[in-house]
């Protein structure tokens, strides 16, 4: 019982550097151009949202040996629920893969970063295809390099006392503050929170822990870079923290700051497929997807997600994913509703809550990404209803 308690709050700091390589790359310009500094708002929201969604995981878990969200929906509400919430899932952590290594590549090739994210998710896979694994130390080793590259990039920039900006931002444009843009900054830094799932397994509080630590660490970072930068540059750069510690006159350390990013980077990567890989296994055991989709899982991910990377850019893709993800939430939080109280690890109904705040916050990121998650959630299901279909109809009887 020790070990177990010990080696789930040990993938507490693994859990939150796959959450910061994914989130401190990518959320903190969107969040910014929906809301300036409003969006501190935002992340809070995001945060909460974050951990009602994995108190009802935990809460889930704890009931039966299932992993898979689209597994437990399945068996508390449904097939066509958990169908719906495992192309959610799936269709979410593809999509961010590919904005995550987007946003990689722009810091490792700036003059080809759509070059440069194929050859991260070329790579990736090649690790996955190849069965390597990281070791114990090296995991620890990545880890930290994510760690202390965020927390260079925060002293630095909280040192340095920002130059003025000549001209204010002008009301409604990206960047300015306005507070009708929180919900949509929470649907952003909603994707920061990655990741988290990792830590839960049936103790809720490794989860509270995990959503704290990525939250204080979400903040640092898009406070330094918004105090650098301010609202209208931060909302248009494409390498965000970059440009802030430029700003900060610590172009100096750039290269250690891109090694770092790129470290992070890369574990989110390897850990979103990852997930889809999971979720794909998921849905074919449940006889939703052919068999070969859990031999072929690697390269279904890997390539699915180098074909949204040429098409969108990180900054569409990451609002894509988050209403995905969101949506995924908010049928695992429905499923954390049929949980009694006595089975339930908190007296607050996180699965309640969480449903509402998942929808809420979910359809407000942006009316573009709305419709492409629908149209993922549309094609997504259909596939796997005419499998199902054939299925049936060629069984004799």
């Amino acid at each position: 019982m020790g070990q177990a308690r010990g080696a789930t709050w040990a993938r507490v700091p693994a859990a939150a550097a796959v959450a910061l390589g994914a989130g401190a790359l990518l959320t903190s310009g969107p969040a910014a151009a929906a809301a300036g500094w409003w969006s501190v708002a935002g992340l809070a929201l995001a945060g909460l949202v974050a951990l009602l969604t994995a108190v009802s995981l935990a809460d889930l878990a704890a009931q039966s040996c299932l992993t898979g969200v689209s597994a437990h929906v399945r068996t508390r509400l449904g097939v066509l629920p958990g169908r719906f919430a495992g192309v959610l899932d799936i269709g979410g952590r593809v999509v961010g893969a590919a904005a995550v290594a987007g946003a990689v590549g722009a810091y490792l090739w700036p003059a080809q970063p759509k070059v440069a994210a194929i050859g991260v998710l070329v790579c990736v896979a090649g690790l996955a295809l190849g069965r390597v694994r990281f070791s114990g130390p090296s995991r620890w080793v990545i880890v930290g390099v994510t760690m202390v590259t965020v927390a260079v990039f925060v002293t630095t920039g909280l040192a340095i006392e920002p130059v003025r900006q000549a001209v204010d931002a002008v009301a409604d444009a990206p960047g300015a503050n306005d507070a009708t843009g929180i919900l949509a900054a929470a649907g952003v830094f909603f994707f920061g929170f990655l990741g988290v799932e990792r830590a839960v397994g049936p103790r809720a509080r490794t989860g509270l822990v995990t959503v704290l630590v990525v939250a204080v660490a979400s903040l640092l970072v898009f406070v330094t870079a918004l105090r650098q930068l301010g609202g209208p540059r931060l909302a248009l750069s494409p390498t965000p923290l970059r440009d802030a510690l430029a700003a900060a006159d610590g172009a100096a350390i750039d290269p250690a700051l891109t090694v770092g990013l790129a470290v992070g980077g890369l574990l989110a990567v390897r850990s979103l497929l990852a997930g889809a890989g999971a979720g794909l296994t998921d849905l074919a055991e449940a006889g939703e997807l052919p068999a070969a989709a859990t031999v072929h899982r690697h390269l279904i991910t890997a390539v699915a997600a180098a074909a949204v990377a040429l098409m969108v850019d990180p900054t569409t893709a990451v609002a894509i994913a988050a209403t995905l993800l969101l949506g995924s939430a908010a049928f695992l939080n429905s499923a954390a509703r049929t949980l009694c109280r006595e089975q339930r690890s908190s007296w607050v109904p996180t699965g309640c809550c969480g449903l509402a705040l998942s929808v809420v916050v979910g359809v407000n990121i942006s009316t573009g990404s709305l419709l492409a998650a629908v149209v993922v959630l549309g094609v997504g299901t259909g596939l796997c209803t005419l499998r199902v279909r054939r299925v049936r109809s060629d069984t004799p009887g």
